[in-house]
């Protein structure tokens, strides 16, 4: 079991301050510290060779068409044949925050913005690969300004489908990650979906690097 911040503004205070982690199905935060350490799943002889580090396009800062705003339980990337359902995610009482074990699932942090919601950004993460097997996001970093992801949820209690269309993508060192940014709630409404990537440690059993895909509705 896992506690929830007991209200939207404490969840998001949390948010401020924790970055992703793609290992043990966690993020860690450094407490008092501005800097983050960001790890990638830690096996070895299982990893995937990910798309090179790419910074394309723009981080929103200008917000797109008007949306629904959705309780979404399914992405989908044409332009990487991507498909899977979505859960929910939340933070641990250490303040790190669930990743999905699955790597064909991908989580949504319920103590951020919707998707499709006019202020705010809704935080997609998921595994880059898990045991072996490829993570759903795993090729995010090719993506390129323009491209189409469609998040389909529950509006009002209805089936909707909301089409949102890449703006930027960014790589970032694991020990420089900009947290304040990615998980910024006083944003245009957007999407950041997060992945790790990047170059593979076998040493450490980690990548080195996370990748940031952001999108707006379109």
């Amino acid at each position: 079991m896992t506690d929830k911040p007991s209200t939207r503004a404490e969840a998001s205070k949390v948010a401020g301050w924790v970055p992703f982690l793609c290992v043990l199905a966690a993020i860690i935060a450094l407490a008092g510290s501005a800097l983050t350490w960001v790890l990638s799943p830690n096996w070895r002889g299982h990893h995937t060779t990910t798309s090179a580090a790419r910074n394309v396009g723009k981080v929103p800062t200008v917000a797109g068409a008007l949306a629904a705003f959705v309780s979404p339980n399914g992405i989908e990337i044409p332009r990487l044949a991507a498909k899977a359902p979505i859960v929910n995610v939340t933070t641990l009482p250490s303040g790190s925050l669930d990743v999905p074990l699955d790597p064909k699932t991908v989580g949504w942090w319920n103590g951020g913005a919707k998707p499709g919601a006019k202020k705010g950004t809704a935080i997609l993460d998921g595994h880059v690969n898990y045991k072996g097997v490829e993570g759903v996001l795993a090729r995010i970093g090719s993506l390129n300004p323009g491209d189409t992801v469609y998040i389909t949820g529950l509006h009002n209690g209805k089936k909707t489908r909301v089409k949102f269309a890449i703006t930027g993508v960014r790589t970032y060192h694991k020990t420089a990650l900009p947290y304040k940014e990615i998980f910024d709630q006083k944003s245009v409404g957007r999407l950041a979906i997060v992945t790790c990537g990047g170059p593979f440690d076998a040493q450490t059993g980690n990548y080195l690097e996370n990748i940031v895909a952001f999108a707006v509705p379109a």
